[in-house]
Order: structure tokens, then C-alpha cells, then sequence
């Protein structure tokens, strides 16, 4: 009895690290989930000039392994409301709870693909088979892992790497989410304007949202004006009238300022620059452009951006 009680325990031992890598294993919603993402396929000023959403649904079936489903639906970038395309099938995804990596992979005649591993620690360079689904950005490493709590009260790990452009650490892995490039975008600098995750929703709650936006681009009309607050700063902006009239005064209010050196840049839809407005205080107006349109504000401060839409009416 005793010599099968001792079996028993040396086998629990051998278990429990797989047991406990798979208990804290975040998934990926394989249902209701829904990434709203930016896509880059020319110049645009922008930094985008197509948007879309990326979803999982139903199961396939390649050489006996299951995998998830992944969809990609494309919106009109001016009006969100209207698809271009879609639902067009991208990509299968299989987790490996076990070992804590994520592959994809297109058809029965393509190999499968590691696009995430969450076995990577700091100063680990990314794995070149991770290159499967992105661009070859060889040399990018781990800089810091951290930990956050997304809307849902869930705690997730998070990679940072070392681009310095446009704030250091980005882009990033989030586990159960993807990349900051969105759920089959790849580690991609944000510089270079290519593919952006704006946010991450399940049955319709918001779980995960980027501070580069809110979760629309700032380019569509016919999402609803008003107050936006960017989620990973403590800073609060607001602003109004909006809508305003030409050469109207636009009231701005925000809170907790620490730096010295703030701007506000004013946009036209064709991304040419209307004014730029330095400031210090914690509130200050400026006078709408004298043609009407939408205009895209991008206030700086902080150390963040933050990115509003403003609608000149005559």
C-alpha cells in the first residue's frame, strides 16, 4: 500500500507543472470574440486605410488535429457600417495549453505555424519560425513581461519588445487576445503603419482596447460623436461643441497634466496638417477651421496621444 501511495505521489510530481501551465493558460475566446482591427495597404495619412473584423467560429479538421476557425470580414473605412468583403476564411488556430504556444495554419496543405509563445522570457529573441505569419523582423527580443487586468477582471500576461517607436515596448503579446497588431497580424512596429488592433470584444463587451484609439477609427462617420477617454492613462480629456460651427471657439479640459511640452495637431480627412496648438495648462480653447468638414484632433500629452474627431457644421 504504502509502495503504491509513493508511485502515486512521484506521478503528481511529474504532472503538476504541466497541470499548473494549463490551469493558468489564458484561451482565446473561441466564440463571440471579435477583433476590430486597422489595415495598411498603400500610403495613407492615417497610417491605415482599410479596417475590419476578425472572428472564430466552427472547427476544422487537418491530418486528425483540430482547429479553430479564423474569419475576416473588411469595412468601409469611412463608415464602418457598410462591408466590402467577407467573411473570407484566413487560418485554422490550434493552442497548446501544454506548452504555451499558438499555431495557425491555412489548409491540409500548408505546415502548421508558431505565431505566439508564451514560454518566452526576458532578453529571449523572437523564434524564427514565429516569421511563419509576419514579416522577418529579425533581432527583436524580449524587453519586460508584465502582468495586466483586462475589462473582464481577467489577468493576463503581457511581452513587450524592443521597438522604441512610437513609445518603448511596442508592439506587445497579450495572452487570450493576440498581438497589438491584431490576432494574425504578427510582431510589426507600429511605425511602419502596417496592421493595428484597436480592440477586443466578447458577446459584445469590450475586453481589451488599445490606447492609440477608442474602438472605431477616426475616419468613421458614422460612428456617434462625443467625449472619449483613453482607457490606459489616468489623464481625462473632454472637449466641446461638437458638432461646432466655423471659426467657432472648441473648449478642451484635461486633467493631471505631468509634462510641459503638450501639443494639439488639427487634421483635415486628406491628412493635411490645419494647426498645431502648444500648450501648458489644463485647459484652453482654440477656433474651429473656417471650412466645414471632419477634422481629426490628436492631443499629446503625458507621454500619450489621444485621438478625437471633430465635425465642423456651417
Amino acid at each position: 500500500m504504502k509502495y503504491k501511495k509513493r508511485i502515486l505521489k512521484i506521478i503528481l510530481l511529474l504532472l503538476l507543472p504541466a497541470l499548473t501551465v494549463a490551469q493558468n493558460f489564458i484561451h482565446f475566446p473561441d466564440s463571440g470574440g471579435r477583433w476590430k482591427e486597422t489595415y495598411w495597404w498603400q500610403p495613407s495619412p492615417f497610417f491605415y486605410n482599410g479596417i475590419g473584423d476578425t472572428y472564430i467560429e466552427g472547427d476544422t479538421v487537418f491530418n486528425d488535429t483540430v482547429y479553430h476557425k479564423i474569419y475576416n470580414l473588411r469595412r468601409y473605412v469611412f463608415c464602418s457600417d457598410s462591408i466590402l468583403s467577407g467573411p473570407k476564411y484566413r487560418a485554422g488556430l490550434r493552442e497548446d495549453t501544454v506548452n504555451q504556444k499558438i499555431y495557425v495554419r491555412r489548409d491540409a496543405s500548408y505546415p502548421e505555424g508558431l505565431i505566439y509563445d508564451y514560454t518566452l522570457q526576458v532578453g529571449d529573441t523572437l523564434p524564427m519560425e514565429m516569421n511563419w505569419y509576419t514579416y522577418p523582423y529579425i533581432g527583436v527580443y524580449v524587453t519586460a513581461i508584465d502582468t495586466i487586468t483586462t475589462f473582464d477582471g481577467v489577468q493576463r500576461r503581457v511581452w513587450y519588445f524592443d521597438s522604441e517607436e512610437p513609445f518603448e515596448g511596442w508592439p506587445q503579446i497579450i495572452e487570450g487576445i493576440g498581438s497589438t497588431s491584431g490576432l494574425l497580424g504578427g510582431i510589426e512596429p507600429y511605425f511602419e503603419g502596417v496592421n493595428t488592433l484597436l480592440c477586443l470584444s466578447i458577446d459584445g463587451n469590450e475586453v481589451w482596447r488599445s490606447f492609440r484609439d477608442t474602438c472605431y477609427v477616426v475616419t468613421d462617420t458614422c460612428v456617434p460623436v462625443g467625449i472619449n477617454e483613453t482607457v490606459y492613462s489616468k489623464t481625462s480629456i473632454k472637449f466641446y461643441p461638437n458638432p461646432v460651427n466655423r471659426s467657432t471657439t472648441v473648449y478642451f479640459e484635461l486633467k493631471q497634466i505631468q509634462t510641459t511640452d503638450n501639443y494639439l495637431l488639427m487634421f483635415d480627412l486628406y491628412g493635411n496638417k490645419v494647426f498645431t496648438h502648444k500648450f501648458q495648462d489644463n485647459s484652453f480653447n482654440v477656433k474651429s477651421p473656417t471650412n466645414s468638414g471632419v477634422y481629426i484632433v490628436k492631443i499629446f500629452a503625458n507621454n500619450y496621444f489621444y485621438t478625437f474627431k471633430l465635425i465642423v457644421s456651417n
